[in-house]
């Protein structure tokens, strides 16, 4: 189910679309990374890593605009007081410093983990994006603040992180059709499009 497909005037979803597409990311970056790990040859580890240093890139891509897609859509839900939020896999889990390990993985993977080993296995220099690293902290607040969305019923329930930009009704209008546009295209990168609507400079 997706907004492609969804028409309700009282709920609304909690994923709009966004699944599928992350669902084909290749390969977990903490699974795949994992892996690389375990090589005990040293010669092995290079071509290896040669081989998944692509990947991790277009994982990261995704990764990130997955994160901002959810802060897209939070930000676009709280405009719209008083729906019920259908479809929430989190609703009723439970929420506690676990909750954080994929996002703070990401985080760390992205500020050091992959340069130390760009410098090492392939001997050049790997500089983090500070737009991917904004959105990926905001996230975390984003996920801290709503406690995973454990008991996110209503629009009205979402909390959006202090440091995101206000936004108006046309900044709203457009931020959905580039989510529309981006679950219709199935590629989330589309989202990219949007960040400077609600993260600082």
């Amino acid at each position: 189910m997706s907004i492609l497909d969804f028409n309700s005037e009282n709920e609304v979803l909690f994923d709009p679309g966004y699944s599928g597409a992350i669902a084909r990311v290749s390969g977990n970056i903490e699974y795949m990374y994992s892996a690389f790990l375990s090589i005990s040859s040293l010669k092995q580890k290079k071509f290896q890593f040669a081989v998944l240093y692509p990947k991790f890139l277009k994982a990261i891509d995704l990764n990130v605009a997955f994160y901002l897609g959810c802060m897209l859509w939070g930000v676009y839900l709280k405009s719209s007081p008083g729906r019920k939020i259908v479809q929430n896999p989190c609703l009723g889990a439970e929420f506690d410093d676990d909750s954080f390990g994929e996002i703070d993985f990401l985080i760390n993977f992205i500020k050091e983990g992959l340069n130390r080993d760009t410098k090492y296995y392939l001997n050049k220099m790997y500089t983090p994006n500070p737009l991917y690293i904004a959105i990926l902290e905001y996230y975390r607040e984003f996920l801290s603040v709503n406690k995973g969305f454990v008991n996110t019923k209503l629009t009205d329930d979402i909390v959006i992180p202090k440091g995101l930009k206000s936004l108006g009704k046309e900044d709203i209008k457009e931020i959905y059709d580039i989510i529309y546009n981006a679950v219709k295209e199935d590629n989330l990168e589309i989202l990219f499009k949007a960040a400077d609507k609600i993260i600082p400079e």
